[in-house]
């Protein structure tokens, strides 16, 4: 396999490795939104909405709708440093993971990580942008969303003089299933259709976490690109291919641009899976400007002869994500989907496209830094 191939190859490796992850920091979150529903309902229960005194329940609900909001507030406030801690821990991983796949591909460590301050992973974690505005922003935003939902579920509720139980199906969904008789609820078995507000909610944040993950996570390969553009000619643009890849992301996959131009950066949308691959100098370029540089020279005389004839060069055209995983070695595919998705793969009972989540085996970032590391 020629130098480009693997280098993609590698780095699909890791982007796969980042779903797991991603699919564990999104569990994380949906526990603290299933803690928040579940305290709602408690204080709901506990509010005596159900008695006949008109006047009285209505004074008692604008006081249950302003303990809600500060309620609401908090958890999203824990989310969101929750969020930024975890985000900066995943850029050093990212960049160093980056630099290992690529160093792998080249038979020799020519490429190092950027080395970045406690400051600067900060920022990076904070102002990468999804659709023009950085993660707390967003986090704010579905604070705000879960609120007014929350608020105007209650007063239409109360409205239509609905019981207690009426009213807590508001919050959770119509016909919830795994309610016991406190009123507790356990949001996995919430059936997928009953869209209540803390449902929206839980589904928003899963996306927020899975775009804001890769957003970032490529936002950290950038930075190892330019801390490494002495070796490099420039960037091309990787797509998922599979049914699931809009048009736009395909359009771009295999396009190309030099270090110094300006080029998109994925995220492009939410839940975009694109990665930028690096597009390695030559060999003749790379021994040219090596020879005032003996600690490069050094490396790049460590590389195999065959890879320094595929340096350069681009990567195989229409290989799709099926054919990247068909490519992979059978304990890497088992790790990748796990026993039961790999039997129904196998047996061609499901296409790949149907099994892109990562939530059923994920990984923490701990792990995901031994992944690395092991590398």
């Amino acid at each position: 396999m020629p130098v480009p191939d693997r280098i993609r190859s590698n780095i699909l490796n890791l982007a796969v490795d980042t779903h797991r992850y991603e699919a564990g920091l999104s569990q994380d979150v949906t526990d603290l939104l299933m803690e928040l529903g579940q305290d709602l309902i408690k204080d709901l229960l506990g509010a005596g909405l159900d008695t006949p005194r008109t006047d009285w329940q209505r004074a008692r609900l604008e006081a249950l709708l302003k303990e809600a909001k500060t309620k609401i507030d908090e958890s999203y406030g824990l989310i969101s440093d929750t969020h930024q801690g975890e985000l900066e821990g995943l850029i050093q991983v990212s960049g160093i993971g980056l630099t290992s796949a690529i160093n792998d591909a080249l038979g020799a460590d020519v490429m190092v990580p950027p080395k970045w301050t406690a400051s600067q992973l900060k920022a990076i974690a904070s102002d990468t942008l999804i659709e023009g505005a950085p993660s707390s922003v967003w986090w704010n935003r579905q604070s705000t969303d879960l609120i007014q939902a929350f608020s105007d579920q209650m007063r239409q509720g109360m409205l239509r003089g609905e019981t207690v139980t009426q009213l807590r199906n508001r919050i959770m969904g119509q016909n919830i299933r795994g309610v016991d008789a406190v009123g507790k609820v356990d949001l996995r078995k919430v059936p997928f259709l009953d869209r209540g507000p803390i449902w929206k909610a839980r589904r928003n944040a899963e996306a927020l976490v899975r775009t804001s993950v890769i957003s970032v996570a490529n936002a950290a390969h950038e930075d190892a690109y330019e801390a490494n553009a002495d070796i490099l000619e420039g960037v091309s643009w990787c797509a998922t291919l599979d049914p699931r890849t809009c048009a736009s992301c395909a359009g771009l996959d295999g396009q190309e641009w030099k270090m110094e131009e300006n080029h998109p950066s994925p995220s492009l949308h939410w839940g975009c899976r694109c990665v930028l691959l690096p597009v390695t100098k030559s060999w003749e370029q790379l021994a040219r400007e090596a020879h005032g540089n003996s600690t490069l020279a050094k490396e790049l005389d460590k590389m195999p002869a065959g890879n320094r004839a595929s340096m350069g060069k681009a990567v195989s055209a229409d290989l799709t994500y099926t054919d990247w995983f068909d490519q992979q070695a059978p304990e890497r595919q088992l790790e990748i989907l796990g026993p039961n998705r790999l039997k129904l793969y196998q047996d061609g009972q499901i296409g790949f496209s149907d099994m892109i989540s990562q939530s059923g085996n994920s990984i923490t970032l701990d792990q995901l830094r031994a992944k690395v590391a092991a590398r």
